[in-house]
């Protein structure tokens, strides 16, 4: 009777399964984006700069009142009865939520680490800008000066507004590609190219 000759063990690919998973994973994060926006429903109502120069940009809800989104990661450095400081994690930027009336209710405390695309309260019309953190000369963190915040979303792929509407004629409406108003430049500062967006963002002063 012939002897049984062993059954050799099937082999599985395990590095094409391991790496697999992590570009799907890879994938999924960079394309799954939950409210990487400022607001759940919403248009621009002002440009910044379009008053002197005013560093903020003017967010209206469509209809009633609209949840506020954290854009990014980062922590809740201070909360005020209509305002809201955010410092993204990896970025030396102040983003800041202010609303002149009780339109706008925070629902986060200060301190609070919010992931990307978590609600920060519920607004009608919000006022957004952006600020560098820079270093003074004993070392501590202080507020320097201020970017133009639709070019600061532009250069993130962040949108104003989680539903899609038709451009305005606003130039802060531009979407990736924004062309600043020259005077703008004399108050802002635009935006460095950042790696965040997926597609080419164009950001220039007419």
């Amino acid at each position: 009777m012939a002897e049984e000759q062993p059954r050799k063990k099937k082999k599985y690919p395990w590095g094409a399964i391991f790496w697999g998973t992590v570009g799907v994973a890879a994938g999924v994060r960079c394309l799954y984006r939950p409210d990487r926006a400022v607001i759940k429903d919403g248009f621009v109502s002002k440009c910044s700069a379009s008053a002197g120069c005013d560093p903020s940009m003017t967010i209206d809800a469509f209809e009633g009142t609209q949840a506020v989104f954290a854009p990014m990661a980062g922590k809740v450095v201070s909360t005020g009865s209509h305002t809201i400081y955010l410092v993204p994690n990896g970025e030396a930027v102040l983003l800041e939520y202010t609303s002149d009336s009780a339109s706008f209710t925070p629902q986060v405390a200060a301190g609070a680490d919010v992931g990307s695309g978590q609600q920060l309260g519920l607004a009608s019309r919000i006022r957004f800008a952006v600020y560098e953190i820079q270093r003074s000369a004993d070392g501590r963190a202080q507020i320097g000066g201020a970017l133009e915040p639709a070019s600061w979303l532009a250069v993130h792929g962040i949108r104003v507004s989680s539903k899609k509407h038709p451009a305005t004629e606003l130039w802060c409406e531009g979407g990736r590609k924004i062309v600043a108003p020259s005077n703008v430049a004399n108050c802002l500062r635009l935006p460095p190219p950042s790696g965040f967006a997926l597609l080419p963002i164009s950001v220039t002063t007419g």
